[in-house]
Order: structure tokens, then C-alpha cells, then sequence
């Protein structure tokens, strides 16, 4: 019985290590999908409204898509990976120091990065979103099949 017990417990983490993975992957996605709105958002504010990037900082953080106190001490979104999250700070830190126009340019540079990590990101996400779940069941099964 005892054995039993152990073998669908080995089979209940090897679906959940699977479930956890998944859940990476696609809180990867989430966070450079929101990066390109937000991106998209301020690139709009200043090009078509010459919004003030304090007064945008403000309404983006009522909105509740910004945290923090201004655009240069923004912090990447949790679920970006290293060279993204270098490419957030990068781009968000020295946000306000140019005029609107080149501004405007330099969003849609990172708007175009932001969008090819996010195909990426797409390619390397779909077999591992189809897999992930069978392969920690099988795992599982394995380690269930040893305690057999």
C-alpha cells in the first residue's frame, strides 16, 4: 500500500514540476508583451500628446502598469531574463534626456528588440509548453515505477 502511495505521489510532482515550467513560460511571454505596451504607450504619450514624462509616470502608475517613483528607477517586470532585463534598464534609464522626436526614435529601437525577444521567446515556448506537462509526468512515471 505503502508503495502505491509513493509511486502517485512521484507521479503528482512530475505533473507538477511539468505545470511549474509552463507557468515560466508563460509568465516570460506576459512580461515582454506587457514591456512592448508600456513601450508603445510612452512612445504614443510623447510623440502624439508631448506628454510630460512625470505627469505620464503618473497616470501609467494610477493605471497600474509602473511601480516606483520615475521612468529611470523603473524596474524590469519579474519573468524577464537577463539581456532583457539589461535592455529594460538601459532603455528606461536614460528616458527624458532627449528631445521628443528622438525620444520616439529611440522607443521604437527598443520597441523592435523588445519584439524579436518576444518571437524568440514565441519559437523556444511552444514545444516546451507542449511537452512540459508529459515530460514531468513521465519523469514521474520513472521514479514511480522505481518505488514499484
Amino acid at each position: 500500500m505503502l508503495r502505491v502511495v509513493c509511486a502517485l505521489f512521484w507521479l503528482g510532482c512530475g505533473w507538477c514540476a511539468g505545470d511549474a515550467a509552463c507557468q515560466n513560460t508563460r509568465r516570460h511571454l506576459a512580461a515582454l508583451e506587457k514591456t512592448l505596451l508600456l513601450l508603445q504607450r510612452v512612445r504614443q504619450e510623447i510623440n502624439y500628446r508631448h506628454t510630460d514624462l512625470t505627469l505620464l509616470f503618473c497616470r501609467l502608475k494610477q493605471e497600474g502598469l509602473v511601480t516606483g517613483e520615475s521612468f529611470r528607477g523603473l524596474c524590469p517586470l519579474p519573468g524577464l531574463t537577463r539581456p532583457e532585463r539589461d535592455c529594460f534598464i538601459e532603455c528606461f534609464s536614460s528616458l527624458g534626456r532627449m528631445e521628443a522626436g528622438q525620444e520616439c526614435q529611440r522607443l521604437a529601437f527598443y520597441q523592435e528588440r523588445f519584439t524579436l525577444f518576444l518571437q524568440q521567446a514565441q519559437e523556444h515556448a511552444r514545444p516546451q509548453l507542449e511537452l512540459s506537462h508529459k515530460l514531468g509526468f513521465a519523469a514521474g512515471l520513472a521514479a514511480a515505477i522505481l518505488c514499484l
